[in-house]
């Protein structure tokens, strides 16, 4: 027993040669390995006489240099955390020159040897080489969690934060190999955490545990020390006392420092049937059972308990599946003997909506021969829906069930149960979908043949894991799909019963949408020209059955292709979506073509001009960004200019303007400029009618439409005259040759040029 110094150290010391090597000698002696770790309470200081040498296994620390960190000549003491805090406590060595080092470990569902491997149990360490009082103490110089080797090292260290509930070792490992003792005591200033359970001891329950009345179970109402357990029953007694208590059997100890929380006594003689009481009294070790702060179950406290006739074990539940099942469960409120079940499963047969054959039973589970479930097989699944009941019978074994005290249970008693309809499950959805957004609402076609459809819950899996709504619990659902696939979707339906059925059912006519284009002959044209549009649509797995243009101008075509004449000038947006086999409608596509006016032209009114003279032609155009051009270029200074000069003509020239506007639209027109030669006079010609140069013809004269030609004899006579249209002079005056002679004339041409003088001789 553990109080408050430990004087059995004593004797270990003289059993353990002074001259051992720690790193090489095993931990033998209690308390020095972690699963033999002394409890302790937080309300006692622990005296530690001597250390026995031993140990030098590595411990699992978060130090990382060039020491080994071992238990060397260890102690271990464990705790419970009943209320979360900071846990102060201090280590004082018996002799203060003397180095402690400690850490503490948090093994909550972990086996305490994980200390030596698992760096995650750590909670806080000091293994300072200084000497002295050391601990976790804020106040007294505590700074960090972690404090390695070096004799720079602070002894103290930060006061770690506990966790209720958890458990926690803490190693306390002597430097020295002195064997001097030290003192452990919790807490101090800024001590937060209870490791200290402050329920009181008491005994919680006794109950029967034997058939014969000569064993009782007892149950305390929380852990206390084994070593505290008299093991010949002396810390209880009975009242009436019609037998003595022999043993005290305590369940989970192994060694003195094991705790408990349940103890089997065993009497000197069964019990005879009645009512008794449990009471509490010192044992042969002068004190009750103890807990771990050594407060012990109160003398004299007493608990009732009662020895009964045996009772039969109630035939009263069982499980099974509701909507379609094998085997039965069934379900006993107190253990049967394991033998007593017929392998056959005679000991029951099953009554109700239509025959069910049983095929075996067996016990599950056996434990000492005790059992408290049994299942029992049919010869087939139970399918359809019904009403029915399990009932016991003395099967072939000559008995029904037997309890642990050989009591049969009735035969004839009865469990009811009964197999619930099934949902016939089944869903539709259309026979295309198209993408982009695959748009399918799921037609649910469930059904149940009790008609309690609208109670089914429902479970949709779209197969769909990248969409955020691939799960549903909607009758009927819509999924919105972003790719084609073959999806496996899934439908699981439950009935008001809690029938389960599913299905899948394969979605595979999801089909691509036609990526549209289309192409244009022109993307510029002059009103009146004609634009070819051609669809180039990719319909992927269709093929296009449905075109939609629309000419931007109010008029549509649903042709393939289209010849199409704008009538008014302007920018038209053009566009096309089309559908293929599989109903796929693609994207809406347009472009703009622009149609442009052409412009007008007029290259200005015909010109007569004297030969070599200079002229502005005055033509005329409108239109939006015009470009001209005269053709032929001969005589103009510029032909690009829309009013070009004619420089130095010498011949007739018929000139053509092109205008041509914006989009490259392009007119002609046409001037014709007369250029007027100067004559060519003769100054002889020999009238004689041998028909060579009979006549006076002066060339070029006949141009000038409005010319004056008078010719005079010497004396002044005239004898020729012509008006308008020049006719050559044939060498006679009033139809009489005129004589040779020489002539003198004066020729007028008008249009500009001056008059021409000079003679010319006729010659015969």
């Amino acid at each position: 027993m553990l109080l408050n110094r430990l004087p059995i150290f004593i004797i270990i010391l003289l059993l353990i040669s002074g001259n051992a090597s720690a790193q090489l000698t095993p931990c033998t002696i209690l308390g020095q390995n972690p699963e033999t770790a002394f409890p302790v309470c937080g309300t006692a200081i622990f005296y530690m006489d001597t250390v026995p040498l031993c140990g030098g296994r590595r411990v699992a620390t978060p130090c990382i240099d060039d020491t080994l960190y071992t238990d060397k000549n260890p102690f271990w003491y464990k705790f419970t955390c009943f209320q979360s805090g900071k846990l102060a406590f201090f280590i004082t060595p018996n002799t203060i020159t003397e180095d402690y080092d400690w850490q503490i470990f948090d093994i909550t569902g972990k086996n305490p040897q994980d200390i030596y491997t698992d760096t995650t149990t750590f909670v806080v360490c000091s293994w300072s080489g200084n000497p002295g009082v050391t601990g976790a103490c804020e106040d007294s110089g505590g700074v960090s969690l972690i404090e390695c080797e070096g004799t720079w090292q602070n002894r103290f260290t930060l006061m770690p934060d506990l966790i209720a509930g958890h458990n926690y070792l803490l190693l306390v490992s002597h430097f020295e190999d002195t064997q001097f003792g030290y003192g452990l005591s919790f807490g101090g200033p800024g001590n937060t955490a209870v490791i200290t359970d402050t329920i009181p001891p008491h005994m919680f329950t006794a109950s029967l545990a034997s058939c014969d009345g000569s064993k009782i179970l007892v149950k305390l109402n929380k852990k206390m020390k084994c070593s505290t357990l008299t093991a010949n029953g002396t810390d209880f007694r009975i009242s009436p006392p019609a037998a003595s208590i022999t043993s005290a059997v305590g369940f989970g100890c192994s060694n003195a420092f094991d705790i408990m929380d349940s103890v089997l006594l065993t009497f000197s003689a069964p019990l005879p049937f009645g009512n008794y009481s449990l009471i509490a009294q010192n044992g042969s070790d002068t004190n009750t059972v103890l807990d771990l702060c050594n407060n012990g179950i109160p003398v004299n406290e007493a608990i009732p308990f009662t020895v009964l006739s045996p009772f039969p074990v109630p035939f009263d539940s069982l499980t099974n599946n509701k909507c379609n099942t094998d085997s039965l469960i069934i379900v006993l409120p107190d253990p049967v003997q394991c033998s007593s079940v017929a392998s056959n499963g005679s000991d029951f047969f099953v009554t109700g909506t239509y025959p069910v054959t049983i095929t075996n039973a067996l016990p599950l589970n056996c434990v000492s021969g005790l059992t408290n479930r049994i299942v029992v097989h049919f010869n087939s699944t139970l399918l359809q829906p019904g009403n029915f009941q399990i009932v016991l019978k003395v099967g072939s074994d000559g008995n029904t069930l037997l309890s642990e005290c050989d009591t049969p249970s009735v035969a004839g008693s009865a469990i009811p149960f009964a197999l619930l309809p099934k949902p016939v499950v089944n869903f539709a959805f259309p026979d295309t979908i198209c993408l982009p957004d695959a748009s399918i609402t799921f037609a649910n076609l469930s059904s149940i043949s009790d008609g309690s459809e609208n109670l089914f819950q429902y479970r949709w899996n779209f197969d769909d894991p990248l969409s955020p709504n691939n799960i549903s619990t909607l009758k009927t659902p819509t999924h919105v799909y972003t790719d084609t696939g073959q999806y496996q979707v899934y439908l699981r339906v439950t009935s008001n019963g809690g029938c389960v059925k599913d299905t899948t059912i394969l979605v595979n006519t999801i089909h691509p949408q036609p990526k549209i284009n289309f192409g244009m002959s022109k993307t510029n044209i002059c009103i009146g020209d004609a634009v070819f549009l051609t669809d180039s649509t990719n319909s992927i797995d269709g093929a296009t059955v449905q075109w939609n243009w629309d000419l931007g101008d109010g008029r549509i075509r649903n042709t393939q292709n289209v010849l199409y004449i704008y009538t008014a000038p302007q920018t038209y947006n053009i566009s096309l979506y089309t559908v293929n086999s599989f109903g796929c409608k693609t994207e809406t596509l347009s472009k703009p073509i622009t149609v442009h006016p052409y412009p007008t032209a007029n290259a200005g009114p015909d010109r007569t001009v004297l030969e070599g003279a200079t002229i502005t032609i005055n033509a005329a155009a409108t239109g939006n960004e015009l470009q001209y051009l005269w053709t032929p270029s001969q005589y103009l200074n510029n032909p690009t200019l829309i009013s070009p000069k004619m420089v130095d003509a010498r011949f007739d020239i018929l000139y053509t303007l092109a205008v041509t506007g914006k989009g490259g639209c392009s007119v002609t027109d046409d001037m014709y400029v007369d250029v007027l030669k100067i004559p060519r006079i003769p100054n002889t010609f020999s009238p004689n009618n041998d028909r060579i140069n009979d006549l006076w013809e002066i060339q070029y004269l006949d141009e000038y439409t409005s010319q004056h030609t008078t010719v005079f004899t010497r004396a002044g006579q005239k004898v020729f005259e012509s008006r308008g249209r020049y006719i050559a002079w044939d060498g006679r005056y009033k139809g009489q040759e005129v004589p040779t002679d020489t002539y003198y004339y004066i020729i007028e041409p008008g249009s500009g040029r001056d008059p021409l003088t000079g003679y010319v001789t006729i010659i015969r």
